[in-house]
Order: C-alpha cells, then sequence, then structure tokens
C-alpha cells in the first residue's frame, strides 16, 4: 500500500479548501533557566538507559514473523514503559515525565501516569527505524568528554529511571480487570493530527478494529490531535488488536455509557442547565437555505436553547390546541426535535468543539392536548395529511423530509390501512387536490416519510424478547420504517442490560408474523433506541443508563430528558436524513431513501448470522434469510458511506424516468418499457483479486400511489400502481441472450401474473449457483427492493449488465382510471465492496465511465 493511502476513506466526492489556510511564523520565547544537576555521572547513567532500551524492545521481528498490522499513515514500532526518577526531597516536586517526543521520527509520549510517590509513569513509542536515532541521542546525552559544550538532553534523559518492556495493556487507563470475559464500551484515543478529521490512521483503525471482532459505534469525538472511537468488546480480544498497532492510540479508556450524569438536577456540582448553556454556546444556525426535518408530533418547546437555533417554524392542525409540546414526563415532540437536529445528547455533551447544525427541524402538532377530543383513530390518515398540508402551506418550496413517531395497535399491520395508505399517498405525491390529469405521475410532489416501527412494551422477559409485530402504520409501502438497535449496555445496581451491545433494541419489532409474498420487508433500517434493564425477577422496562438524552419540554425544570424505543430511532434516522440532505442537495426522496439502505450495515451479533464461510451466506435457505432480514431490516445506516464512495468501495448512482405500460391493440394495456444498464464494472481490478470475496449490493427505491381497495390485502399488484424489478445479468450469459431472456413476452406476463415463477424457470433452464442472500422470490410487495450478491470477485466481473423492468399494477389494470400510459420514476444503487483489501476499485470505474462519455460525446459530433 502506498504510503499514507487509505483505500477505505469514504471521501471522494468530498471538495476540500485546504489552499485558503494562511499560514505565519511563530517563535517561543526562549528563557533560560539554570539547573541543578540530579545525576552525578551522566555517563554511567546513559549507558544504563541504552541497556535498558535494548532489552525493552529486543529485536525487530523477521520479516514473515511479523504479526503487527499495516496501517495507513502509522509507521511500525514497538512501544516500552518508563519511570522517572523519585524526588530526593520531601519539597521537591514530581518528577514528570520529558517530552522525549522527536516529530522528525515519530517517536512520542503516548500517556502518563502519576504514581504515589511522585514519579510518572508512561508509554514511549518508538518506530522501527527510529531505534539508532534514540540511542544516538541518549549517547550524545552521556558522552564523557564535551569540553564547555552544553550537555544535550538533559532535560530529556537526566530525569528517567527505568526502561522495560511494555504491553497493549500499558495504554489502559484506571482500574482494569484484564480477566473479565464480558465485552463492554471501550474508549479509543486515536493518535491523528489535526490537519485532517477523521484521518487515514482512524479510517484504517475502524477497518481493522471490525477485522479482529470488535465493534465500532459510529459517533465520535474530535479533539486537536484525538480522534475518540467508541469500542465494544471484550478487554481480552481489545489489548490483542492493540498490541498489533503500537503508536496508533494514545490511550485507552473505560467508556462512559450512560446518561444519567446529565440528568442531575442543579445543585451541588454542574447540573442540567449548565450542561445546556455549554452547549448552547457552541452552537452554530444552519443555513437559511439547508433542508429541513419536519415532526408531527405533540409539538415542541420552541425556546428550548438547544432547539431555537435550528427551528424553523411551529404549527398545529388545529390552531386551537397551540403548538407547545403537551406531551407528559418531558414532552414527547421536543425530544424528537432535539434528535433531529442534535442526535443523541449524550455525544454532544461529551465535546467540547463548536457545533455547525446541518439543517432546519420543523413541528406540526397533529395530536391533540388534553381537553380536546381525541382524533378518531380512522381519521389518523387524513390528520397526517392536513398537518403536512399546514407545513407546505406556511413554508413553500423547502427541501423536507417528515418523521412520524405515533402508531396504533388498534389496527392489524399485515395488510394497509388508511394511516399507512395516507403515508404511501403523501410520498408518491397523489393526495386528494395534487393529481393533475396533464401532469404525469414522475412530477407530482414526491416526499420522504420516516416512520416508527412500533415499540415493545417493558414486562416480564418471557413476553418481552420474543418477536413482536410492528404497529400501524409502519406497514407503509413508501415510508423508510424505523426500528431500532442498541449501543447501550451499562450496568446498573441490581440490573443487567437485556440485550446485547450492537443487537436489536429490545423495544423493536418487526414484520417476521407477516406474510411474505404479501407484504414489505419492514423495518427498513435500524437506529439507536436505546436498552431495557432487567431486574432479578426477570421484569425488564427502560432505564436511563441504557437510554439516549433528549431535550425535555419543561425548560425550566428539566431541560435533558432520557428518550428511548423506536421514536429515538426514527430521531436519529431525522438527523442523519437531514445530515444526508445537506451534504447532497437536489436528489430525489426516492433516492435518498436509497443511499439510507444502500449505506446500511449489520452490527456484528446480526452479520454473525448472516455470513458463512468464505464467499458464502450462512446456511439455511432464503427464506430463513427474509424471516431475519424482517426483524433487523438491512442494518445501521453509516453516515460517511451514504455521502460518499471509497477506493474498495464504490457507489454507482442512477435517477431514471420509465413509462411502464401502454395502450395496446384493442385498446388493452400491456407492458411498456424496460431499462438496460452496461455497468462500468472494475473488471481489471476484480479480476487481479481472484478469488477474494466481494459483496455488491443493489436497492432500487420508487414510490407507488396506493389503491386500497378490497383485494388490497392480498394482491400486492391491485395495491400499487405499478412495479419495478432489476435483474443481474448471469456469468455464463451474453449481452443479446440476457437482453433476449428478459424481453420475452411470456416471461414479462409470468414475472408479473405469477410472482417472478419466470425467474426460476430460466435458473432451472441455465443453472448457476445464487449468490444472493435472498433471490428474487423475495421482491414481491413493497417498493423499495434491496439484495446482496456474495462471492469471489473474478465471478462478479462478469455480471456487468442490470436491467430494470416493470410488473403489473392498477395503472395496467385499471384501464378505466385512464392512467395506463402514466410515467413514473426511480433511483437504483449499486455498491461493489471489497472489505479490507488494498484495491481501488473506484478509480477504474470512474474511469470507465468517462471513457464511455467522452466516446458517446465523439459519436454525436462525428454525426453531426
Amino acid at each position: 500500500m502506498a504510503d499514507g493511502d487509505d483505500f477505505s476513506a469514504h471521501d471522494l466526492a468530498h471538495i476540500r479548501f485546504d489552499p485558503f489556510r494562511v499560514e505565519a511564523q511563530y517563535e517561543f520565547p526562549n528563557r533560560p533557566q539554570d539547573r541543578k544537576p540530579r545525576r552525578d555521572d551522566y555517563h554511567t547513567h546513559a549507558q544504563s538507559l541504552t541497556q535498558q532500551l535494548a532489552a525493552a524492545l529486543g529485536a525487530l521481528p523477521a520479516a514473515g514473523n511479523d504479526t503487527r498490522l499495516v496501517i495507513a499513515d502509522q509507521k511500525r514500532g514497538s512501544i516500552v514503559e518508563l519511570e522517572t526518577m523519585v524526588p530526593t526531597t520531601d519539597r521537591q516536586g514530581a518528577t514528570k515525565t520529558p517530552a522525549l517526543d522527536y516529530p522528525t521520527q515519530d517517536i512520542v509520549v503516548l500517556r502518563s501516569e502519576r504514581l504515589e510517590d511522585r514519579t510518572e509513569k508512561s508509554v514511549l513509542f518508538i518506530p522501527d527505524d527510529a531505534r539508532d536515532y534514540l540511542v544516538a541521542r541518549i549517547n550524545a546525552y552521556g558522552a564523557e568528554n564535551i569540553g564547555n559544550r552544553k550537555r544535550p538532553d538533559v532535560p530529556k534523559f537526566e530525569p528517567i529511571e527505568v526502561i522495560r518492556a511494555a504491553g497493549a495493556r500499558t495504554l489502559f487507563s484506571g482500574s482494569i480487570d484484564f480477566d473479565a470475559p464480558e465485552s463492554r464500551w471501550w474508549e479509543l484515543w486515536v493518535r491523528e493530527p489535526a490537519e485532517q478529521k477523521p484521518g487515514a490512521r482512524t479510517n484504517a483503525l475502524i477497518a481493522a478494529a471490525g477485522a479482529a471482532g470488535l465493534d465500532v459505534h459510529n459517533e465520535r469525538l474530535s479533539f486537536p490531535d484525538a480522534e475518540v472511537l467508541f469500542v465494544h468488546g471484550a478487554v481480552a480480544v481489545l489489548a490483542g488488536f492493540l498490541a498489533r498497532v503500537p503508536g496508533a492510540v494514545w490511550e485507552v479508556r473505560i467508556a462512559e455509557g450512560t446518561i444519567e450524569p446529565f440528568l442531575e438536577l442543579d445543585g451541588v456540582g454542574v447540573g442540567q442547565h449548565d450542561w445546556v448553556a455549554d452547549l448552547a454556546g457552541r452552537l452554530q444556525a444552519p443555513p437559511e437555505d439547508a433542508p429541513t426535518v419536519c415532526i408531527i408530533d405533540s409539538g415542541v418547546a420552541a425556546g428550548h436553547p438547544l432547539i431555537a437555533p435550528g427551528i424553523a417554524g411551529a404549527w398545529s392542525v388545529d390552531a386551537q390546541w397551540g403548538t407547545d409540546d403537551h406531551h407528559h414526563h418531558g414532552g414527547h415532540g421536543t425530544p424528537m426535535a432535539g434528535m433531529v437536529l442534535h442526535g443523541d445528547l449524550f455525544w454532544r455533551m461529551n465535546d467540547d468543539q463548536p457545533v455547525a447544525l446541518t439543517h432546519h427541524v420543523e413541528s406540526v402538532k397533529f395530536l391533540p392536548p388534553h381537553g380536546f377530543p381525541p382524533n378518531r383513530p380512522s381519521a389518523y390518515g387524513v390528520v397526517t395529511q392536513s398537518a403536512i398540508s399546514t407545513v407546505e402551506i406556511e413554508r413553500p418550496n423547502v427541501s423536507r423530509s417528515f418523521c412520524v413517531a405515533s402508531s396504533t395497535s388498534l389496527f392489524a399491520p399485515d395488510a394497509p390501512s388508511s394511516w399507512s395508505g395516507a403515508l404511501d399517498q403523501i410520498s408518491a405525491g397523489s393526495m386528494a387536490g395534487e393529481h393533475d390529469k396533464d401532469v404525469a405521475a414522475k412530477d407530482h410532489p414526491k416526499r420522504l416519510i420516516l416512520v416508527a416501527s412500533g415499540n415493545v412494551i417493558g414486562g416480564q422477559r418471557e413476553e418481552v424478547e420474543p418477536h413482536h409485530t410492528l404497529e400501524d402504520p409502519a406497514q407503509s409501502w413508501n415510508a423508510l420504517t424505523i426500528g431500532g438497535f442498541t449501543t447501550k449496555s451499562e450496568l446498573a445496581e441490581n440490573l443487567t442490560p437485556l440485550a446485547a451491545a450492537n443487537d436489536k433494541s429490545p423495544f423493536s419489532t418487526g414484520s417476521q408474523n407477516m406474510l411474505g409474498d404479501l407484504t414489505p420487508i419492514k423495518p427498513d433500517v435500524l437506529f439507536e433506541a436505546g436498552n431495557m434493564m432487567v431486574d432479578p425477577t426477570g421484569y425488564c422496562d427502560w432505564h436511563p443508563a441504557v437510554s439516549l438524552l433528549g431535550t425535555g419540554s419543561d425548560i425550566a425544570g428539566e431541560p435533558l430528558v432520557p428518550f428511548w424505543a423506536t421514536s429515538a430511532a426514527t430521531g436519529m434516522a431525522g438527523n442523519f436524513v437531514g445530515r444526508l440532505k445537506s451534504a447532497l442537495p437536489n436528489l430525489w426522496p426516492e433516492t435518498y431513501r436509497a443511499l439510507v439502505v444502500q449505506s446500511a450495515e449489520w452490527p456484528t451479533p446480526i452479520r454473525k448470522k448472516l455470513i458463512g464461510q468464505g464467499a458464502h451466506w450462512k446456511t439455511g435457505n432464503k427464506g430463513e434469510k427474509q424471516r431475519l432480514l424482517r426483524d433487523v431490516g438491512f442494518g445501521v445506516p453509516n453516515l460517511s458511506r451514504a455521502i460518499a464512495s471509497a477506493q474498495n468501495d464504490a457507489i454507482l448512482l442512477a435517477q431514471a424516468e420509465i413509462q411502464p405500460f401502454a395502450v395496446g391493440q384493442g385498446g388493452s394495456a400491456v407492458f411498456n418499457e424496460m431499462h438496460f444498464y452496461e455497468l462500468p464494472w472494475p473488471r481489471a481490478a476484480l479480476q487481479a483479486l481472484e478469488n477474494s470475496i466481494v459483496v455488491m449490493k443493489v436497492t432500487l427505491s420508487y414510490f407507488v400511489e396506493p389503491n386500497l381497495s378490497g383485494r388490497a390485502s392480498t394482491r400486492p399488484d391491485t395495491y400499487r400502481s405499478f412495479g419495478l424489478r432489476f435483474e443481474l445479468k448471469k456469468r455464463l450469459e451474453t449481452d443479446d441472450e440476457f437482453r433476449t431472456r428478459l424481453s420475452r413476452p411470456d416471461e414479462l406476463v409470468a414475472a408479473d401474473e405469477n410472482l417472478n415463477l419466470a425467474g426460476e424457470e430460466v435458473e432451472k433452464q441455465t443453472p448457476e449457483p445464487s449468490h444472493w442472500l435472498l433471490g428474487p422470490k423475495a421482491m414481491q410487495a413493497g417498493s423499495l427492493h434491496c439484495d446482496l450478491w456474495r462471492g469471489y470477485a473474478v465471478d462478479l466481473a462478469s455480471h456487468d449488465h442490470i436491467a430494470i423492468y416493470p410488473v403489473t399494477g392498477w395503472w395496467k389494470s385499471h384501464i378505466g382510471q385512464k392512467r395506463t400510459t402514466d410515467k413514473a420514476r426511480y433511483a437504483l444503487t449499486i455498491s461493489i465492496t471489497a472489505e479490507g483489501q488494498d484495491v481501488d476499485l473506484y478509480s477504474e470505474i470512474a474511469a470507465e465511465l468517462a471513457a464511455y462519455v467522452a466516446a458517446q460525446e465523439l459519436g454525436i459530433e462525428a454525426a453531426s
């Protein structure tokens, strides 16, 4: 790997503005001091230090026997432990670790610790190629005959008493039980200069930690010379990993994984209002034209110091309700708004950096306060659409997404409801008054809605742990349904976390109990939802120690509150989408939905249930895998990956319009249009990887107009206006054979009427092992289809064409509606990932695309 090259950094789409930096010279004033010598014989002391150093470092590992990892921007080296001399008198101050840093050699003191006898113990990193340099400096310090010259480096070496070999355990701060078998959260203080955040070293460590079986939290803290990563694993596993990356980490600390310190009310010490005031002082309001996430909930405390800088408006469906947050126990819309703006405030409170908000938040109260008649469940859809109309009238022409974190168990979610259908109408731009027969459906306003999957309530463990079905309206086809996972695993007195860290949150619901050929895979993705605690009797419920930290509606009394469950997860999703839209403006809502899913990855406990040995998925049929996905979705989205590609993780993106149907002979409706894509595949790189494992992920996203007829619960083709599918060219197929296979009218009819049985038929005619996680039979209901291909790189090189084709919907079957020739649109994202491989897939794809575009332009010029 080229020096400093980081193949896994998701930074290729970003524009750097480093040339605008202005630098000036600064000189530190020289203050000479007369020091009393602490050593009687510098030569003997130097000899002792060099002998100890040689013993501590040992011989360099043989070329084929070096277990240390190659980390970008990190030299290979060793760490040693230093101890300073004991003060000679009681009045003398502590003997501090000297400044032994030599930046040009990358020799650096990683951490130091004060001992009871007023000495200091520290850890020094010494690169392999700097050993001779350090020995030469020590020898120069201890030279016998220096004449009238000033003895060099006395402040550096005089205080050192002991140099000994050091293991990774010396990097841990505090009292650590290194025999403890349980996993927990740790803070890894990565040695990263301030010039570039997060930097190649941090990205490489994240990848290496994952390969070592450690989980790395998406959140991080930034300081001038460090990136703090939060890593989950057993102490023995972490120590083993750190032993292979000496010099990359300043220090390791037990992570404070609970929000409880921030919930203390004002009194002795730092209270809630102090934390809020500190963060409020670091906030920078978003630009006026920044995107907005609208909360449809119980109102908002708009004057909250952490919300006021980012709120763009607050309204109510009924003006008599007011706009304040009437929900009890700290509110609901207010912590939602805080989550949308900041994410989990736990991370903000542990930081000291300026916070530039990237997006606005809005609030529309659609739940009546006390004293007013409650909304009838049958009217939830109408009220939600009224809330959408309210905000769009008040602030038109805004790049806006919506969060709905309310749900009901009164209606079974295994079929479309009026509420879920209303959400589908909102997304597709087909609410009452929106459809214009002279305007194609593709041009109607499209909206991205994030909806909570619904919650499991506390109770006895045997009642909480089994799968629970999501709640209405989370079955919506077009909305992005948000489930929960959790990283919260702190212990509390007599209580233990119910879920393991990085596993599905106990609050989260799914669609395992719903029919796979009639209902979409839900939830789509997972965000942090907090954990439950279990007491000795087996009773489970929420607890502050394993909750998120949110903004409270009682600004004067309790401005910070715990927040949990899929409401919190939906707020976190809103924060993600707001940041994504700020980084990548002017894409379609369908595209943002695709990118959220495309970027998602399963945490380790879930991943282990899906990934098998070698290039294979876990054994078991595709139905069992779909059942698991109906509990955990497609994983936890990664913002860096959603925004940009990496050299070994390239994402291709297309937005297109399509006319699925046309009027045929005799006035009947027929299939009309399909799209083929010749993929700009990195063939050379894939062939060079040979039998290395790569993963291709395909996400197809579009919005359908719903039809709430009596057959909608059993006929997906009746509910949707149209449907789309994707098909990849087989490895042994020619381009012409691929096109011919998908262009046969009888096969398209079979794919439409018989749920892709034609695809099965063709596989029997052309046997080829399936490398898909789910396969085509998983794509029946829904308007978002995602699947993963996992296999050998050399095999993927031949799968270089993909097709998008229509399946039937009511635009085709309901000719009387006169929508047969209407036009739709879709977003398609495809990624190729060579995880952990030092390979540049991105550049070859970009070069092939550029060459293709140039050739097309040349052909147009020649024709003209």
